[in-house]
């Protein structure tokens, strides 16, 4: 069977295809490791010098503008992988500068408290670049000319006869000009680019119905993936893997779509009922004994009842996206439709989830905690029968099933139970150089148990390459606003692979099947 891999562009007015074109290039096209240099071109039965990619129409998207691009079979043992675009940009139109200013004016009325420290400075940028703004218009209202009187000569009669040529002519033209420049900035950047944002994350009612559209198609295409019907109904599938790739904005609408996708398909399963009953889930069990290991405050041997698979010591990223993929296999042998491997965010706002999603810390972890937002990995509860805690509840309330290998349904939110999450991330200095939009995601979006965090996010910092100790390589330097290079080779295409391109491929893992 095949793979797909879907790509949700950011903010502002994205060309149709200009984003997965150049993503695919990147990271098939001109990935050397993929194909066997021998084996000859499929296109051109030659030399091979590149991977072949195909562009073909397709149904899934339901837009004509929109065309699947398809490759070569890897290998005998690896099938050929589709590449789609989730476009979306054209469903958030008709941005006013009404919705931006209520954003900005959530995000600067608030205490200096509630802004993350990371961002502090930004924040403060805001409220200058606001102030300025604001006095720029007042002083359009008021005479110059009597302004420099009053300044200067005490408001004395007939002020105007005492003005200069400065003050007549080039204080207002320059003032003029200004509020030009001012209005062409929040015509072309803010209301075309953070005017999506605004419309987002804001949950108005004027915003509702566009959040709902964007979710909602979102959604279908990942249920077609998923080989399911208009009515849900299971169909013909062609795919045995999907990996969500989501940058900038379009992070928080992909981390969207796939939680309302998976909350849809949780209790879904092509199995009858009395095959499931019979079912045991040892490698679930694995995953949620895993997180008992680092959740649970007491040691193993005071904890009662104790955990009799609870065998992990060490809880490490890489332990438990192994497991991760394991319960995936699991999930998907006794019926279960979801097929979403990896989820790869590139320059996430998620980052600062607190700030936009939330009024403050504290806000956000009552969303996770209350499985409003999922959390990687999932937040788990207390089950009365087994006297453990799990991310599942027993099926159909089976009162008997103490055992914890017992077949059980995983809760709405625990998607990345099952969808390993790698973050990619470009550090910030002086608010212009690196990325101030991303950043780590482990404190944002790792799950609060017990007063514990449990973090299953896998964050990389690229932009520029570091050592292990989180120092910057040699000969490297923080790139001018990073937020739109992690799939770009930069100005010298021929140079040897750069080190965020390598990164991004080994969390794509086209390989991994």
């Amino acid at each position: 069977m095949k793979q797909a891999v879907v790509i949700i562009h950011g903010m502002g007015e994205q060309i149709p295809m200009e984003t997965l074109q150049g993503f695919v290039e990147t990271v098939w096209v001109r990935d050397d490791s993929l194909i066997d240099e021998a084996r000859p071109d499929s296109a051109t039965g030659g030399p091979r010098y590149e991977n072949t990619v195909w562009s073909k129409p397709d149904r899934r998207n339901r837009s004509f503008e929109l065309r699947r691009m398809t490759t070569e079979a890897i290998d005998s043992q690896h099938g050929s992988t589709d590449f789609f675009e989730f476009y979306w940009a054209h469903l958030m139109y008709g941005t006013t500068w009404e919705q931006l200013k209520a954003w900005v004016i959530d995000l600067l009325w608030r205490s200096p408290a509630r802004v993350p420290p990371r961002i502090r400075g930004a924040w403060i940028v805001l409220w200058i670049i606001s102030v300025i703004g604001a006095l720029c218009m007042i002083a359009a209202f008021v005479p110059f000319a009597t302004l420099r009187s009053c300044l200067f000569n005490n408001c004395v009669a007939e002020a105007s006869n005492q003005t200069s040529f400065w003050w007549l002519v080039v204080v207002p033209v320059l003032v003029g000009v200004f509020g030009a420049i001012v209005a062409s900035l929040v015509n072309i950047f803010l209301l075309k680019y953070f005017g999506d944002v605004a419309r987002y994350v804001k949950a108005d009612p004027l915003n509702v119905a566009r959040r709902q559209e964007i979710r909602e198609k979102g959604v279908q295409l990942l249920e077609t993936l998923m080989g399911r019907e208009a009515d849900g109904k299971p169909g013909k599938r062609q795919y045995d893997r999907i990996v969500v790739v989501a940058h900038s904005l379009g992070s928080i609408v992909a981390y969207d779509i796939l939680s309302h996708c998976f909350a849809r398909l949780n209790t879904a399963s092509d199995l009858d009922e009395k095959t499931l009953r019979g079912l045991q889930q040892p490698e679930r069990t694995k995953l949620e004994s895993m997180i008992r290991s680092v959740a649970d405050t007491p040691a193993k041997e005071d904890r009662t009842p104790k955990d009799p698979l609870d065998t992990t010591t060490n809880f490490t990223v890489d332990a438990f996206q192994e497991q991760q993929a394991r319960c995936l296999k699991e999930l998907n042998e006794q019926g279960s439709p979801w097929i979403v491997s990896d989820f790869i965010t590139l320059g996430s706002p998620l980052s600062h989830a607190e700030f936009l999603l939330a009024a403050n810390l504290a806000d956000l972890r009552k969303a996770q905690e209350r499985r409003i937002l999922p959390t990687c990995p999932p937040m788990m509860e207390h089950d009365g029968k087994t006297k453990l805690r799990h991310f599942t509840f027993r099926y159909k309330d089976d009162a008997t099933a103490s055992d914890p290998l017992t077949y059980r349904v995983p809760h709405h939110a625990a998607l990345f139970a099952y969808t390993r999450w790698t973050n990619l991330h470009s550090p910030h200095s002086a608010i212009l150089w690196g990325d101030i939009i991303s950043g780590p995601l482990a404190s944002q979006f790792g799950a609060t148990i017990n007063d514990r965090q449990v973090n299953g996010i896998r964050d990389l910092q690229v932009l520029p390459e570091r050592d292990k100790l989180g120092q910057v390589v040699a000969g490297q330097r923080v790139p001018f606003f990073s937020h739109t290079q992690y799939w770009s080779f930069g100005s010298l295409p021929d140079r040897p692979t750069p080190h965020h391109i390598r990164v991004l491929r080994q969390a794509l893992r086209l390989k991994d099947r």
